[in-house]
């Protein structure tokens, strides 16, 4: 053999060294995935249901993940600005959305630059019901109270809640079209900011999630809360049975974006999976004490609530018109 063919042979063989070794690499960090914290983001400021349930969950996540989830706020847009800056970050699981089913959203509604297909969806870890909420020394004793001076004095009375594309304002727009008042829309980052400026006598009313055990605190008064059904162990009429279908949830999980390998998103599944069935009584507990309800579906079931809660949007929309007002 020359000299020359020996000298190409080896430059082949320390190509082919380094190609393994490059691929043992690759294998060696998707088997040790998390090897640093994930970054956690959350659609709305500190305080609100959003931040305190998310964190009940992946607080306990962290003994089978290995690593925390740290909280990062991008508030604004109801939520919306959170998922589009998820749906455009590195698929590499460590930037996961906590994604509220309202981020789903029909044209009607907003326009979005994401769709759910931006997305994968983890399995959904809990549910917020909305509330109508007075201080407690208000004048308004029932949600009726409450309609009577609204429908007398438009826009006089004032309610807080996320965003126009929020839950809340759904909840308020078909309470406005069906008892035929109008309320002026404070916006706020968080349900936790609202509840502050409820307390301070900023605005009248909160159209929100999550009210963080305050209503039962003695500080506010819950007028009716946007259940089909009167929620377990709370003795608070639902607007419907008060006379007026205005109904509507949120449900909750965490999300990938798009792209996302399958082997990283199922490992951080399977810890969700495992955080839950050993924790579930304790997670339940916590999560009713800031005003959140668990239920615990997995991947292909949260995608179906998600897209019936898209078709349940777009009906809302038909009904009151966009969400503007």
């Amino acid at each position: 053999m020359s000299k020359k063919l020996r000298v190409r042979k080896g430059i082949i063989m320390l190509c082919v060294s380094a190609g393994l070794l490059l691929c043992n690499g690759l294998v060696g960090a998707a088997d040790e995935y998390p090897n640093k914290p994930i970054n956690m983001i959350v659609g709305f400021a500190p305080g609100g249901a959003s931040d305190l349930g998310s964190k009940i969950v992946s607080d306990k996540m962290q003994e089978f993940l290995g690593q925390p989830l740290v909280a990062n706020y991008k508030p604004g847009g109801g939520g919306t600005l959170s998922a589009s800056y998820v749906a455009r970050a590195k698929p590499d699981g460590y930037t996961a959305l906590v994604m509220v089913s309202f981020m789903n959203l029909p044209p009607e509604a907003t326009k979005l630059d994401y769709k759910l297909d931006d997305f994968i969806l983890t399995g959904m870890w809990g549910r917020a019901p909305y509330f109508i909420i007075v201080k407690a020394d208000s004048r308004w004793k029932t949600l009726q109270d409450l309609v009577n001076e609204a429908k007398k004095s438009p826009g006089k009375l004032s309610f807080g809640t996320t965003g126009r594309t929020a839950g809340g304002h759904f909840v308020y727009n078909l309470l406005a079209k069906q008892a035929g008042i109008k309320m002026t829309y404070v916006p706020f980052k968080s349900c936790g900011e609202v509840m502050t400026s409820l307390l301070g006598g900023h605005i009248d009313a909160y159209f929100c999630v999550g009210a963080g055990g305050v209503a039962e605190s003695g500080l506010a008064r819950t007028l009716a809360c946007a259940e089909e059904k009167r929620l377990e162990g709370l003795d608070i009429p639902t607007i419907k049975e008060l006379g007026w279908p205005a109904s509507f949830s949120t449900w909750y999980t965490f999300a990938f974006p798009k792209g996302t390998p399958k082997d990283v998103v199922d490992k951080f599944s399977e810890a969700q999976k495992k955080t839950i069935d050993k924790y579930s009584k304790e997670i339940g507990e916590r999560l009713r004490k800031v005003d959140m309800w668990p239920i615990f579906m997995d991947r292909q079931a949260t995608v179906k609530e998600f897209d019936n809660q898209y078709d349940v949007i777009r009906t809302i929309m038909k009904e009151t018109g966009p969400a503007t007002k």
